[in-house]
């Protein structure tokens, strides 16, 4: 039996090297704090500083917003609501890969080739639609769909479009796009696969019909129209960064890093395509990657509060608990009431053995609304 101080001294050893080896050998033992991450679809759909926390998200592209369900584990398609240039970009269409121009705010490529473009009009800025009606598509004066403003597409009357040589399909692909941003789902779908009968090789139908199941939540369909478009349009990299979200939801994320990787090589700032991708490195523990893109895209987009909580994950994970600190300090910078940071920064604090400030990030994020 030893001495009382010994065996006291004793347990007081075996509980450090415990704790030592729990922290150091094994990192799964650090709290995760919240490992519901932000859900970026790719910017398409929506996030940015939302949710995320030790944990993260998956963006798609910017055009016209559409939140979609989040990835559980949960990650990107994210969604905390961001502004220009932070967000997890939601919900729009078929965006241009490296060298095309879509039209701004277009809820399509610019048609050309089977996507049935026509060739710009030859009688100058100032000729009237008007004087376009009846010509056809191909003579070199149709109607050309990318100069068409999305904004007008609530008041499109398919009767004049046709009349001005649209084609069928191209009418129900606008009416498509009109009811997607409207959200009337059902019927954008309805337009969409009219669209498709017509004419089953139209990339950008396909893809804006993929994107619309995929905010249905119907992700087995959007798959197939991602891979559908990714075949008739190689180089869409908005295609790709789409079609990886839907791996990455499904927790394939060698998958999905493959397609975001495709997406980044098409359009190398492609900052959905780069938050996602550091997203998934981050779920599979490659956090210097991760960390190496959150980093590029804030360099492209400062003010990405959801940015600078996923990249603190990452330091976290790595068990730099000052990097993460002061990631997580700017997100909460740039977003004071993103209560996931505060929550995170807490958990950071608190592994540092700071527990007063621990307690008092806690405090706030619980105030902000924050609940595990």
């Amino acid at each position: 039996m030893l001495p009382r101080g010994k065996h006291f001294f004793l347990r007081y050893t075996i509980a450090i090297c415990a704790a030592l080896i729990c922290g150091v050998f094994f990192p799964a033992c650090r709290p995760a704090g919240n490992d519901d991450p932000e859900t970026v679809v790719s910017r398409d759909v929506s996030d940015s500083a939302g949710t995320g926390g030790v944990g993260a998200a998956v963006r798609q592209s910017a055009e016209t917003p559409a939140v979609l369900p989040p990835i559980p584990e949960t990650a990107a398609l994210q969604d905390g609501g961001t502004s220009a240039g932070q967000r997890a970009r939601g919900g729009s269409a078929l965006e241009e890969s490296a060298g095309t121009a879509a039209a701004p705010g277009a809820g399509g490529v610019p048609q050309t080739g089977s996507g049935g473009a026509q060739s710009r009009p030859s009688g100058g800025r100032n000729e009237s639609l008007a004087s376009l009606s009846g010509v056809r598509p191909g003579s070199g004066r149709g109607v050309f769909i990318g100069e068409l403003n999305p904004v007008n597409y609530k008041t499109v009357d398919p009767a004049v479009l046709l009349q001005m040589g649209m084609e069928q399909y191209q009418v129900s692909f606008i009416l498509g796009e009109r009811y997607l941003n409207e959200k009337k789902y059902d019927r954008a779908l309805t337009e969409y696969n009219k669209a498709l009968n017509l004419k089953p090789d139209y990339a950008e139908a396909l893809f804006s019909r993929g994107r619309t199941y995929q905010i249905r939540g119907d992700f087995n369909h959007a798959l197939e129209d991602y891979t559908k478009t990714i075949a008739l349009k190689k180089d869409s990299a908005a295609a790709y960064n789409h079609r990886g979200y839907i791996f990455a939801h499904r927790g394939d994320h060698a998958k999905a890093l493959n397609d975001y990787t495709q997406a980044i090589a098409l359009k190398k700032d492609y900052g959905d395509a780069l938050y996602n991708r550091g997203y998934s490195y981050r779920v599979q523990g490659q956090y210097d990657k991760a960390i190496d893109d959150f980093t590029r895209l804030l360099q492209l987009e400062p003010d990405n509060a959801a940015a600078y909580n996923q990249r603190g994950t990452a330091w976290y994970y790595k068990e730099n608990d000052a990097a993460a600190i002061r990631d997580f300090s700017d997100a909460i910078r740039i977003k004071p009431g993103y209560a996931l940071a505060w929550h995170n920064r807490g958990t950071a604090y608190r592994m540092s053995g700071d527990k007063n400030k621990a307690d008092a990030d806690f405090a706030e994020a619980a105030r902000l609304g924050y609940r595990k």
